[in-house]
């Protein structure tokens, strides 16, 4: 790998090797791994939701590590919808015998317009190269399966004292503006606060709430 190139992690369709051909010519897969403390899950509309990976104690999620040029990423962040619909972010993946830092694509569960994008199920096709890729790859199609069996909104996630002793230490860090909930949720998401990372996207309200008053309803 030459110095312009980096690692870009695949867990949904960029892992079906031929549609990648087509899209990034000069990406190469340099190996399989695991992002780990993080669940597969599909969000967006019904019937059209697509892949993402979020926080879940114990999880694990397959990927292809792939070595991608700058045109490579160029093309990935206009097939991804980057910055909007995607985010970039780094994370370390075992891959040889030792840890190495890769972007990956994280939806972003707030749209422009401050909507909320739901977990749903995704478009037959979509799902079908996705399988593939993990066919292909080698992958257990039970940890797919069970995504789409995820992919249901849940009852709302209540507030506990758990997310509220994570959002007091969050504030401690003084690394942001704390009524910035989206740094807030980076933050929560690097340092590991699972709960408040879950329940902080459906919940910006309440939390302003907590924020002003010390109190969510």
């Amino acid at each position: 790998m030459n110095d312009e190139n980096k690692l870009y992690i695949a867990y949904g369709s960029n892992l079906h090797i031929r549609q990648m051909a087509q899209r990034c010519p000069t990406a190469k897969v340099v190996g399989a791994s695991k992002l780990r403390g993080r669940r597969l899950l599909f969000r967006g509309g019904h019937g059209g939701a697509v892949a993402t990976v979020e926080p879940h104690r114990g999880g694990s999620v397959p990927v292809l590590v792939w070595s991608i040029t700058p045109a490579d990423e160029e093309a990935l962040d206009r097939y991804e919808g980057f910055p909007f619909l995607y985010r970039k972010e780094t994370v370390k993946v075992r891959l040889g015998g030792k840890y190495v830092s890769a972007m990956v694509y994280i939806m972003n569960t707030e749209s422009r317009n401050g909507g909320y994008r739901p977990l749903n199920q995704p478009w037959v096709g979509y799902y079908t190269t996705i399988l593939d890729g993990y066919k292909d790859a080698g992958f257990d199609v039970e940890i797919l399966k069970q995504a789409t069996e995820d992919s249901v909104e849940e009852e709302d996630i209540p507030f506990t004292a758990i997310i509220r002793n994570q959002i007091l230490m969050v504030r401690a860090l003084a690394e942001t503006n704390i009524f910035d909930a989206r740094a807030v949720h980076d933050i929560a998401l690097r340092e590991g606060f699972d709960e408040l990372a879950e329940w902080l996207p459906g919940h910006k309200g309440e939390y302003s709430r907590f924020i002003l008053t010390g109190k969510t309803n």
